[in-house]
């Protein structure tokens, strides 16, 4: 399906800096979008630029604003005609300014420093929200057969490797712990664990674009992380709507997700699984660890979309193979589900992990990236564009799949 073309009309682009004006012109040529005029005001100089019907869309540059970010932005939006979108741009980010932006319903918005790339897809994406509220998005799911065998580590080195892929096309993505209990992907990367479900778990609806980037932890990268603080002592079931509020928001913005499931099946599992474009299923060679694979491939098999890509990821394989069992063995057992191997290479692993580094920074060799990067690449997408059709909302999917599956019946390394 075609893109849905962008057209701001005409722009208005608030700043007293120079540097910024041409950021912004630069960013909406990278991005394709149609603008009728680019208009370049100071605060102080504006009139009716904002109210005039032709005007589609406002970058103001908060940091120009003397009173401060949401005082400039609340006089931008009361001179501002009912159509305008706003894509804020600002050096001052606290929760008092987050929660300036909530009361404001704010569109978007970017934190210094910015890069072309990100406000280039920050601009397509708030062009295409217009025309096509659900855009089409990637979703990568990683399941563990059993404990240790490295979902966790996998799964975010695949999301790094979509990243770097998808923002070379302007794309973006996004990683979802859905370990709700012992997640630790923040942790693996050093970052702060932002995601507060207590504020959203009685009232699923309340979770909008505007509070999932307050809760979004982001790596210098760009890559984005929703992960909430771990709490072991907490044993608690999370309600379906709120885990399929949260997918749909991240599905319908993010171009990319990755979503890193724990052991446990939980109510909604079946869910994700059916609302995945590719399920991959981790295990290791260990026997206990293919006997758990092969009983769960059958189950998980069954589960996901008839389309959908699922494989079997048999992750630190030695170069020697094992005493025990052969990786000959291994294709055997699984067949066609069988996805491939990814070698063992403990010691960058874990230097990866005990620096909060992609391991792609730690040791950029690693067989384990060059492994994992042949797995993960759609063969489908070589010549042919993905079967999936533009999301209409991943949320629908999932409700679906609930009612298909009624039917039928903490870190690692």
């Amino acid at each position: 399906m075609a893109e849905p073309s962008i057209n701001f009309g005409t722009v208005v682009v608030v700043t007293a800096d120079k540097d910024f004006a041409v950021l912004v012109a630069d960013a909406l040529r990278a991005s394709g979008a149609s603008v009728g005029d680019l208009k370049v005001r100071t605060p102080d100089k504006l009139s009716d630029e904002l109210a005039d019907p032709a005007c589609g869309l406002v970058v103001p540059d908060l940091d120009a604003f003397p009173d401060g970010p949401v005082a400039g932005l609340s006089e931008l939006y009361r001179q501002a005609g009912p159509s305008v979108r706003f894509l804020a741009v600002t050096g001052v980010f606290d929760a008092e300014v987050a929660r300036g932006f909530l009361r404001l319903r704010l569109q978007d918005f970017l934190v210094k420093p910015v890069a072309i790339s990100d406000l280039a897809h920050t601009l397509t994406r708030l062009g295409r929200d217009e025309a096509d509220p659900y855009p089409d998005s990637k979703i990568y799911t990683f399941l563990p057969a059993a404990g240790g065998v490295g979902n966790t580590t996998l799964a975010l080195q695949a999301a790094v490797l979509l990243h770097q892929a998808a923002a070379r096309r302007h794309q973006t993505t996004c990683v979802v712990d859905l370990n709700l209990q012992h997640g630790s992907c923040a942790e693996y990367f050093d970052l702060e664990a932002h995601f507060d479900i207590a504020e959203i778990e009685n009232q699923p609806d309340r979770l909008d674009r505007k509070l999932l980037d307050v809760m979004l932890s982001r790596h210098k990268s760009g890559l984005a992380i929703v992960s909430a603080p771990p709490c072991p002592w907490e044993m608690r079931s999370y309600r379906p709507d709120l885990v399929g509020r949260l997918l749909d928001l991240v599905a319908s913005h993010f171009d990319n997700v990755v979503i890193d499931l724990p052991r446990t099946w939980f109510p909604w599992t079946d869910s994700v699984l059916q609302g995945s474009d590719h399920v991959f299923l981790i295990t290791e060679m260990t026997v206990p660890a293919l006997r758990q694979a092969q009983r769960l491939a059958h189950a998980v098999r069954e589960r996901v979309h008839k389309e959908a890509r699922f494989g079997v990821i048999v992750n630190r394989v030695d170069a020697k193979g094992s005493p025990s069992v052969s990786l000959s063995e291994v294709k055997e057992l699984f067949g066609d589900a069988f996805a491939g191997s990814v070698a063992n290479d403990y010691k960058a692993v874990r230097e990866a992990l005990d620096q909060g580094r992609p391991l792609g920074e730690v040791a950029p060799h690693s067989r384990v990236i060059a492994d994992l990067s042949a797995i993960i690449a759609d063969p489908s997408e070589v010549a042919t564009a993905s079967w999936t059709a533009p999301l209409r909302s991943l949320l629908a999917r999932l409700k679906r799949a609930e009612g298909s599956s009624l039917n039928k019946g903490r870190r690692h390394a």
